[in-house]
């Protein structure tokens, strides 16, 4: 509970400065692509092994890394892809386990576009995701070993009653016959790999640094909640990320009047004027006024015309 309420009051916290700094910054243009990779601690709820053959044992918070892929559909709006990988140990266990946290993310930017009279980019961000905690006993599993100092394997107590064991992997080892009980003993280690997937829902802020061109740093800090198992989970993390597709106006039509800003020459025309194949908007009486504006649309060919296309 204490964690728990740490990991709100540092959210609620950092909140009013990204939306105080928000005002200056100018977010990434629309349609570029970032991929970035990113470093940072996870901090597990206690109940995130419920559910699992660890059940009432807990994670040790851990530190891992991760990628992501995102795109700017808006000035202001992204969407991103990601992905963090953890190895983590399991308190009072010997063991570890790997645990990925997928999710897809959206990204409200402050600003418009990135970097203006500031490089300092804030966020803020909620997605959907999945954390999956893997045991695999090929590369993880502690199989006993007498000189181990980790694991203590007594053949005639063989197992421990407090030690996770999943029960549906307690197996058996046969005992050489030249064992004065000859029997069969349940094999201490897990015999067998397991997984288990918990959806997480995410909210965050984050703030960028313009390092370059086509560079940026960014530092982000999200809550997870666990729906099945419940719990909340935070990870901080900082990044450093590659832009391209810098201005992609070969397909974007920024004033959506159906002409793409590649060959647009009026790339600011207002919503719902009809326009001609430039994508200026049409002057019937070609006296140079727009006839949305020409208050005069009917004026002779070569007559000179004031600012609302009237005759002077």
């Amino acid at each position: 509970m204490r964690k728990r309420r740490a990991l709100l009051s540092m959210f609620i916290g950092l909140l009013p400065f990204s939306i105080f700094i928000g005002y200056e910054a100018r977010a990434d243009f629309v349609g570029t692509l970032n991929l970035y990779v990113n470093g940072g601690k996870h901090w597990f709820d206690g109940d995130r092994l419920q559910g699992t053959p660890f059940r009432g044992f807990e994670m040790r918070n851990t530190s891992g890394v991760g990628a992501g892929f995102g795109f700017n559909m808006t000035n202001h709006w992204a969407m991103e892809g990601v992905v963090d990988y953890f190895v983590v140990s399991v308190a009072d266990t010997p063991e570890k386990v790997d645990v990925y946290n997928y999710r897809l993310d959206l990204l409200y930017q402050f600003g418009g576009q990135f970097c203006g009279n500031f490089c300092w980019q804030p966020y803020v961000a909620f997605g959907l995701g999945e954390l999956r905690i893997n045991y695999d006993r090929r590369y993880r599993k502690k199989h006993w070993h007498p000189d181990d100092p980790d694991y203590t394997y007594d053949p005639d107590n063989p197992y421990d009653p407090y030690y996770p064991y999943p029960w549906d992997c307690r197996k058996k080892f046969y005992v050489p016959e030249d064992r004065p009980d000859g029997h069969y003993y349940p094999y201490p280690p897990y015999h067998c790999d397991w997984h288990d997937r918990q959806t997480m829902v995410n909210a965050g802020i984050g703030i960028k640094y313009h390092l370059g061109p086509r560079w940026q740093a960014r530092a982000d800090f999200r809550v997870f909640q666990g729906v099945e198992e419940g719990g909340v989970d935070g990870f901080a993390s900082l990044a450093v990320g590659y832009q391209w597709l810098e201005y992609p106006d070969f397909w974007y039509d920024e004033d959506a009047d159906g002409i793409i800003d590649a060959t647009d020459q009026c790339p600011q025309t207002p919503v719902g004027i009809d326009v001609q194949l430039d994508g200026c908007p049409l002057d019937t009486d070609f006296d140079g006024v727009p006839s949305y504006i020409d208050q005069c649309p009917n004026t002779p060919i070569g007559i000179a015309v004031d600012e609302y296309g009237c005759i002077r």
